[in-house]
């Protein structure tokens, strides 16, 4: 799951991608993972998903520059626009929510299916 502004290989100036050295392919990877546990926790019904995305949420929030694996300094080494990525999640968690909106207000009539039920298994 690279982002697009991340390529492995040689920039068109002829310098190296920052993504070829070992320290920064580490923070390609903490950074995809995070992506990825974001989509995961978004809408999970389990509570260490959901507790693992708001950990992500806040992080990618963060404008801190204090330590090396920051969200600020991970785009910063990897040439990725931060404001970009938080757009797009953003942009997902609010759709997220628009959804999950929608869905409550098309909510299931229990009663009747389980009456459905009972009756089927009168009749068999």
């Amino acid at each position: 799951m690279s982002h697009p502004a991340v390529s492995f290989g040689h920039t068109e100036n002829g310098g190296v991608e920052p993504s070829r050295e070992p320290e920064n392919r580490l923070m390609l990877a903490v950074l995809e993972e995070a992506l990825v546990t974001f989509q995961r926790g978004l809408d999970s019904p389990v509570a260490e998903r959901r507790k693992r995305f708001c950990e992500v949420d806040k992080w990618v929030s963060s404008t801190d520059t204090d330590w090396p694996f920051s969200f600020e300094n991970i785009c910063s080494t990897l040439r990725i626009d931060p404001d970009y990525i938080r757009s797009g999640l953003h942009s997902m968690k609010n759709r997220s929510l628009l959804l999950r909106d929608a869905a409550k207000g098309r909510k299931l009539r229990r009663e009747r299916i389980y009456d459905r039920r009972a009756w089927r298994g009168q009749i068999g």
